[in-house]
């Protein structure tokens, strides 16, 4: 059986969602704080990084990084169209808005949980670092909300990977006191695709383990 090593509502709840929508059975392996040493120490050695998301294949194939692992379970059950037939245009454009999810919109975010590490002692830097952060957020919030001003999803006009990703990324907002309240279109969307019966299982299961 497939194994998804994850932190709740981190960015491997997008891989979560995606395998919930392919419904194929895996199973889910808690890695945080609270987890047994065992499990932390397997965790260590199937990725030198300690980070999530990370899948193990029944054959014992280790993937690591999130589009890497989204791409491949879109691939794998091409039926859902959750990317894209090889060399299409809607492929691309998945791949795009999925990119920028992940290494703009997600690294903004970055800083909002690390900022006590960051500048230790340091309010001003804190505040600082924040500042910087909050303004890329804003920037890129402003694209897709512009962009869903015209469109239902990130791309193909149907729920993608990319919208899987963006979901997850968008909750941060709660937790880092990011305010959403200028990007209505952005807003709409998400509470839309929060409707899908992947989403709702995938929050319910995962706040059983804050």
């Amino acid at each position: 059986m497939i194994k998804l090593y994850f932190l709740p509502y981190a960015c491997c709840s997008s891989v979560h969602i995606i395998l919930k929508e392919i419904k194929v059975e895996f199973e889910l392996i808690y890695v945080g704080k609270n987890a047994n040493e065992q499990i932390k120490s397997k965790f260590a050695i199937l990725n030198s990084l300690k980070s999530v998301p990370v899948l193990e294949l029944e054959d014992g194939t280790v993937i690591t990084q999130c589009i890497a692992i989204l791409e491949y379970l879109a691939d794998q059950f091409p039926q859902y169209n959750l990317l894209g037939k090889i060399g299409s245009k809607e492929r691309i454009e998945v791949i795009k808005w999925l990119s920028f999810v992940a290494t703009d919109l997600h690294k903004s975010f970055s800083p909002l949980f690390q900022l006590e590490q960051i500048a230790v002692g340091s309010e001003v830097t804190q505040q600082n670092v924040r500042n910087w952060a909050l303004a890329n957020i804003n920037k890129y919030f402003m694209i897709l909300n512009n962009h869903l001003a015209a469109n239902s999803y990130l791309a193909a006009e149907r729920f993608s990977i990319a919208d899987a990703y963006l979901f997850v990324v968008y909750q941060w907002t709660k937790y880092t006191g990011v305010s959403t309240q200028n990007y209505p279109n952005l807003s709409n969307y998400i509470e839309r695709i929060a409707r899908r019966n992947s989403i709702k299982s995938v929050l319910h299961h995962e706040a059983k383990y804050l």
